[in-house]
């Protein structure tokens, strides 16, 4: 592809197969960063050979690490993760008037929360892996655990969600930026409606760093982005949002606390009521 100052790509990917076929191709790209062999921790992976087999056949050390964050958020989270459910009662809220006139006993309404595991709402929930370079690989695993934490307990409390993986990337520098400047933006399906879930793949996808710092690195080689935008361009935020959008990160990584009281924040504005211990 040819590249201009005012080019604006979007790649769609509906199954995490297609994606790995197409960002896992050679390029003739001048950079070749994926490629590198590694000297420190950055890219997550020593070689771009166990980037690709750590994507294709599951990332065992990162689950292992990731269980470090869930064996204390998880607990609390599915603890808290209740629904409301309307009874019939003796007294309650509200008269339920057919109940009334049909002389029942129990023809008041009251509301409990209960736990219900059949299907409820649907929910898109878009993750951007846009990472600034400053972000250290253990803040990106900790946030993809959060996030992978947060999927549970949202279809834990009877919900079913679709994941998408997103990368925008701009040509310049935020600082350097206009409004018309080239854009990259690559959405990968990683979890469908009707999917069971992979926390294997979710974990690689959103908590990995050699997702972005040598898969994506790969496809922008495939494109033609990395010869053209600086230092494979500068985080952006994802043009569709979902129903929830977790946004690019700047910051370091945050205590256990923090992470709970996010994953619950982040349920609250989703409709999944929680109830305090």
């Amino acid at each position: 592809m040819i590249w201009t100052d005012s080019t604006k790509e979007a790649l769609k990917f509906e199954d995490l197969s297609d994606f790995w076929k197409f960002a896992m191709q050679d390029s003739e790209s001048k950079k070749q960063n994926s490629r590198k062999v590694a000297s420190d921790s950055w890219q997550g992976s020593k070689n771009w050979e166990e980037a690709m087999e750590t994507a294709l056949y599951g990332w065992k050390d990162g689950l292992r690490e990731v269980e470090k964050y869930q064996a204390d958020i998880i607990p609390r989270v599915t603890e808290r993760v209740l629904r409301p459910e309307r009874k019939h009662d003796v007294a309650g809220f509200n008269v339920d008037i057919g109940s009334y006139l049909a002389n029942q006993p129990e023809h008041f309404l009251s509301r409990e929360l209960d736990m219900r595991n059949y299907p409820g709402k649907i929910y898109t929930i878009v993750c951007s892996i846009s990472f600034s370079e400053k972000i250290l690989a253990q803040t990106i695993m900790q946030r993809g655990a959060m996030i992978c934490t947060l999927i549970d307990a949202i279809e834990y409390a009877g919900h079913r969600t679709e994941i998408v993986c997103n990368w925008v990337s701009h040509s310049k520098r935020k600082a350097k930026r206009k409004k018309d400047d080239a854009r990259l933006e690559v959405d990968v399906i990683i979890k469908k409606v009707n999917q069971p879930l992979d926390m294997s793949e979710l974990i690689f996808c959103l908590g990995h760093p050699s997702m972005l710092r040598r898969i994506m690195f790969s496809l922008a080689e495939k494109v033609g982005w990395a010869d053209f935008a600086y230092s494979y361009g500068s985080p952006g935020e994802a043009s569709n949002q979902g129903d929830l959008y977790i946004k690019e990160i700047y910051g370091e990584e945050v205590t256990n606390e923090t992470a709970i009281n996010w994953v619950l924040e982040e349920l609250d504005k989703l409709g999944v009521h929680i109830t305090e211990k």
